[in-house]
């Protein structure tokens, strides 16, 4: 009897082994279905909180160029170029109000690829105050391709960011202004000589660089002045 009781013994821990593998399979087989079911959730938080913190940020960025008590469309073309997004920016003018309209993008992870989250905002500024609004998709135009602004709008608001520099700190503060480092905006070379300086751009406004409108913006020092100049496509070099 006693060694019946032993072989009993044996096969209930062999059975109760298996309960216990058993048990645990499903443990693991549950986890990673709960896994599943809530990781694609966690990684669509992440990607909608990267898109609200990139339109701080940028409502921010606004903020800071309306500060002067003026938004030029340069000063948005740069402020709006750094956020993740797709489609085109629309700039609406009425009276002492800007109205920015854009559509920016949030980014998480993902099983096959970033987890992405799209949605449009408004900002609207009153130099020197900035709010900004998430609104409906529709807003945003649909996601369209960027619509580029003409060439002689932008070489406006180029003089009146260049005037600001030169005021500020001559030819030097002229060299390395932001202005140069809009997106859109190509220089293609700077010359100096005896307190002038001369920087041709290339305007690349929706067309080809071949043939981008060419401007070269002469600024001299002493009395202080800004001339544009539209050139040739030949003469951009």
């Amino acid at each position: 009897m006693g060694s019946s009781l032993g072989r009993g013994g044996v096969a209930g821990c062999l059975w109760n082994g298996c309960l216990a593998v058993l048990a645990l399979a499903l443990l693991a087989v549950g986890g990673v279905w709960v896994w599943l079911w809530l990781a694609p959730r966690h990684w669509e938080h992440e990607a909608r909180d990267q898109m609200e913190k990139q339109a701080a940020e940028t409502r921010a960025r606004l903020a800071d160029s309306a500060a002067d008590g003026v938004l030029l469309g340069t000063e948005i073309d740069r402020d709006l170029h750094t956020a993740p997004m797709e489609g085109s920016v629309q700039v609406r003018r009425q009276g002492g109000t800007v109205t920015v309209t854009a559509p920016l993008a949030g980014f998480g992870p993902g099983f096959m690829g970033p987890t992405r989250t799209t949605g449009c905002y408004r900002f609207r500024v009153v130099p020197p105050h900035v709010t900004a609004v998430r609104t409906s998709d529709g807003a945003c135009g649909g996601w369209r391709h960027a619509v580029h602004r003409p060439a002689g709008e932008v070489a406006d608001d180029v003089v009146a960011e260049v005037r600001v520099a030169l005021g500020k700190g001559g030819l030097d503060a002229v060299r390395t202004a932001e202005v140069w480092r809009t997106p859109g905006i190509d220089v293609v070379r700077m010359e100096s000589q005896k307190g002038r300086l001369t920087v041709t751009v290339r305007l690349l406004t929706g067309v080809g660089p071949s043939t981008a409108p060419c401007y070269a913006f002469r600024v001299q020092q002493d009395p202080p002045s800004v001339a544009p100049q539209k050139l040739a496509p030949g003469r951009c070099g």
